[in-house]
């Protein structure tokens, strides 16, 4: 991996701000939704708080995206997601695809200048989602939206495929040095980005990833898992950042030779 700063990368990347509003204020903190297609569930979330969404363990997650990715951070773990909102005034919108259904979410920020636990809950925000889903429910896909198989996620290098390495990452001169990848690369299909130990990071989570189509463009979530010290995301992607927390850094993928 190249390491090279570009300037204007840089700019576009650290010229970002944030901004949340009131809610109902007879909220549980753990909240049982019964799934139905096309329904629409509230998500109330607190600044300084995560909320987790967990759906079946049996669903198979093909994607998720939501509207303003960047005012949000969210990260997936097989079939749990974790929201947090980055500012005030960033409701939006986030849908998830599985192989077998489709949830639409509406991310709210309730609570923004609590001083304790006790306020937020008050206003409303709820620290966990799960779903229950009738009895008949079905979550088998077919054949072509099956999970793709351990070979294919396989992050170790084998000398019989071409690997593209050509990336460059620009980071802010105060990102720790845990948050710099150690290698990235990508095999056309999937974009291994090389973290380390997970505990290496303050809250042993490993950050989320975001994809841009260019460089000053809208960030947009990206389909990812965690094998090993490695995160693996669904495509390649021209523009990608890694954020964790407040701190980001920038990956460019470098045309091929």
């Amino acid at each position: 991996m190249n390491r090279s700063l570009s300037t204007p990368w840089t700019a576009v990347l650290l010229a970002f701000a944030w901004s949340a509003g009131p809610a109902p204020a007879s909220a549980q903190t753990v909240e049982t939704y019964a799934y139905q297609p096309d329904a629409i569930y509230q998500v109330r979330a607190g600044l300084g708080i995560t909320t987790q969404i967990e759906l079946s363990q049996h669903e198979d997650i093909l994607d998720y995206s939501s509207g303003f990715s960047g005012g949000w951070e969210i990260s997936r773990r097989d079939n749990v997601f974790y929201v947090k909102p980055r500012n005030v005034d960033v409701d939006t919108n986030l849908l998830v695809r599985t192989a077998a259904h489709a949830y639409i979410f509406e991310l709210k920020v309730v609570a923004t200048d609590w001083r304790s636990l006790d306020q937020a809950r008050a206003a409303g925000v709820q620290y966990k989602i799960r779903f229950g889903y009738p009895a008949d429910t079905r979550f088998a896909a077919d054949a072509a939206s099956a999970p793709e198989t351990p070979a294919e996620l396989s992050t170790a290098v084998d000398p019989g495929r071409h690997y593209h390495f050509r990336y460059d990452y620009t980071q802010h001169r105060r990102t720790p040095h845990w948050l710099v990848p150690s290698t990235v690369y990508d095999d056309r299909r999937f974009t291994y980005i090389r973290m380390g130990d997970r505990g290496r990071f303050p809250s042993g989570n490993f950050p989320a990833v975001f994809a841009r189509d260019n460089e000053d463009g809208d960030e947009f979530v990206v389909n990812s898992t965690v094998e090993d010290d490695v995160i693996v995301v669904h495509g390649t992607y021209p523009f990608l950042v890694v954020r964790h927390g407040a701190h980001v850094v920038g990956l460019r993928r470098s045309a091929e030779p």
